[in-house]
């Protein structure tokens, strides 16, 4: 594996598991929608993309309508499911390996920025990242390229081809080609096995601990 100077990560599924508090938030703004969206676990299709599109492509939403929704998952998430959470386990021994060895960190994720960072600053991740960049809101910034630029564009002495996105959706390893960077994915977070091999990740890991063994 070639030498990586930036290591940006993804926050859902790749830092932390936020399935609990986000499928809640989810369920609580499909009800008030009046959604029928079947078994509560098929809510977890929406960790990962951004949710005005999804929602829109998914249930045939207005504008109106996926604004309506955002503000019923928001009007939840902001007050019990963003700490509804977990970190997975190795996450911070990992990251310390890898700003031992010198390495840039990177937040990169299409969650919106304040969320990240209160996120991060719960679980006492903050001060292993070098720049936490999420989204504005579900509309600007919120797709996983614009995200990424935005923060690669913060190390301009860093070139690309030794940057690397580690995610565990399809959208990662979209993300990181859009920006032509390399990709990671891991497979104890949200997307599956046959998802990681199809969507085109550079490389793929089982465990966190693999994560710093294969980038430092």
């Amino acid at each position: 594996m070639k030498r990586y100077d930036l290591i940006a990560f993804d926050l859902d599924g790749t830092l932390t598991d936020p399935a609990s508090g986000l499928v809640k938030s989810f369920a609580y703004a499909l009800d008030r929608m009046g959604v029928d969206y079947g078994d509560r676990s098929s809510l977890t299709q929406f960790i990962g993309p951004p949710l005005y599109s999804e929602w829109r492509r998914l249930y045939g939403f207005s504008a109106e309508e996926a604004d309506r929704a955002l503000s019923y998952f928001h009007e939840y998430f902001s007050v019990h499911g963003w700490c509804d959470n977990r970190v997975y386990d190795g996450i911070a021994p990992m990251l310390a390996t890898l700003r031992s060895r010198g390495k840039t960190i990177v937040l990169a994720t299409s969650k919106p920025e304040h969320y990240a960072k209160d996120i991060l600053d719960l679980f006492e991740l903050t001060p292993y990242f070098d720049f936490i960049c999420g989204a504005i809101n579900e509309k600007v910034r919120e797709k996983k390229h614009e995200v990424l630029d935005f923060a690669l564009d913060a190390f301009p002495d860093i070139p690309r081809e030794r940057c690397i996105l580690v995610g565990d959706r399809k959208y990662d390893a979209e993300g990181a080609a859009m920006c032509g960077i390399d990709s990671m994915g891991v497979l104890y977070g949200h997307g599956s096995r046959e998802e990681l091999s199809c969507c085109g990740f550079t490389y793929v890991v089982q465990t966190v601990e693999d994560i710093a063994k294969q980038l430092t």
